[in-house]
């Protein structure tokens, strides 16, 4: 890798690598030296990256293409390269409800040089008690690590009705959150894939049947923070959009750095979606969700399977 890459994969100049590698070589902390790595994927990952035109793809080596595994191994690259990129004073915007988030946070190392300047959580918890306090907790803990101050969104995913929602947006707290979404110049999400049975499960059935009819009629096949797409990654414009507090698609485009964090069979066709539609730019996944993505593009790669 040559220093202009590596100073944009680290978000710093290139003289910073410079100088940085001259020092590390002086000091003998560094070896230049070319190895083959182990459990790697360099060739995928710049087929997929140059594919969508992402900033960054990671792919994390998996034993199975099994849940568990997929969270466990997801969530230590991630973490990984969150603590790689992120800069001094850096403001982060975290949704929540995402399992390979919460397996980020709790494999990073809680040593940071560094600190954020904020965490932001930019989606409220939905359904349970628990769940919401899962959404706050995720926001929390990342903000421990990192130094930083926490901003919670203190109010419902989504809500029974547009006059509950009305009522809230006029909350000080919540606004306070909302308007510093422009601010964020990193975010962490998850993509959800669709299935119906786990939306009404997981929204404490707040989500109609007729909602989910739609869900369907409309062809989406995953969502970003309860915003649900098709599979070209285009909005769908559903009367849940009116239910909801949280970040929107178009504001989420407007950030630097859109880090989705997913992986798995089912997930396969939700991240496909947000990658065409280019609703992520730095996408890190396991490798067998990554094979998949690849036999889904390789005929307009030209690439035998």
């Amino acid at each position: 890798m040559k220093q202009p890459d590596i100073a944009k994969h680290l978000y710093i100049s290139q003289a910073t690598v410079s100088r940085l590698l001259k020092k590390a070589v002086a000091k003998n902390i560094v070896q230049i030296s070319i190895n083959e790595p182990e459990n790697t994927f360099l060739e995928l990952e710049e087929q997929i990256k140059n594919y969508f035109g992402l900033s960054e793809v990671v792919i994390a080596a998996c034993e199975q293409d099994q849940e568990e595994q997929i969270f466990l191994h997801i969530g230590q690259a991630a973490a990984q390269f969150f603590s790689a990129t992120m800069q001094q004073d850096e403001v982060i915007g975290i949704s929540s409800w995402s399992e390979s988030l919460l397996s980020m946070v709790n494999h990073l190392n809680h040593n940071f040089k560094i600190s954020a300047k904020k965490i932001i959580q930019i989606q409220g918890g939905i359904g349970s008690l628990t769940v919401k306090k899962h959404a706050a907790i995720l926001s929390s803990k990342l903000a421990k690590i990192t130094h930083a101050e926490t901003v919670l969104l203190p109010a419902q995913g989504i809500f029974g009705s547009t006059k509950a929602k009305t009522i809230l947006m006029d909350d000080p707290y919540v606004k306070a959150t909302l308007s510093q979404f422009n601010e964020i110049t990193m975010a962490l999400v998850g993509i959800g894939p669709i299935s119906l049975a786990k939306l009404l499960a997981d929204s404490g059935n707040i989500l109609t049947k007729a909602e989910m009819n739609t869900i369907t009629q409309k062809k989406a096949v995953g969502d970003i923070c309860l915003h649900f797409y098709n599979n070209k990654g285009k909005p769908l414009e559903t009367a849940i959009d009116q239910r909801i507090i949280g970040i929107t698609l178009d504001q989420l485009k407007k950030i630097p750095r859109v880090i989705g964090v997913a992986g798995g069979k089912n997930k396969t066709d939700a991240i496909l979606g947000a990658l065409s539609g280019r609703l992520i730019n730095i996408l890190i996944t396991d490798q067998y969700t990554a094979m998949r993505i690849l036999q889904s593009i390789a005929p307009k790669l030209q690439i035998k399977k």
